[in-house]
């Protein structure tokens, strides 16, 4: 982690944000009850949050842009509710 990176916690749904031919979600982002999005990195934690879609999940991670979209890589994760 750089040093002008920070740890964040963000509570929201996990929606789908990009699926493959056959309509089955292959990314994830996190929806917050800011109307924010965060598109969740696909290391190995962001790849397993897919299970969790359509659930309510507390995140810490380190937030990045690129463009006009926000990137977290997830450090830590807890579904609150499925």
């Amino acid at each position: 982690m750089r040093e002008d990176e920070k740890v964040i916690k963000l509570r929201g749904i996990v929606v789908p944000a990009l699926w493959d031919e056959r309509g089955k979600a292959i990314a994830a982002a996190l929806s917050t009850h800011k109307e924010e999005e965060y598109l969740i990195d696909q290391d190995t934690k962001g790849s397993k949050i897919i299970d969790y879609i359509q659930c309510e999940v507390e995140v810490s991670g380190v937030v990045r842009r690129n463009k006009d979209r926000k990137i977290i890589t997830i450090s830590t994760y807890e579904v609150i509710r499925q």
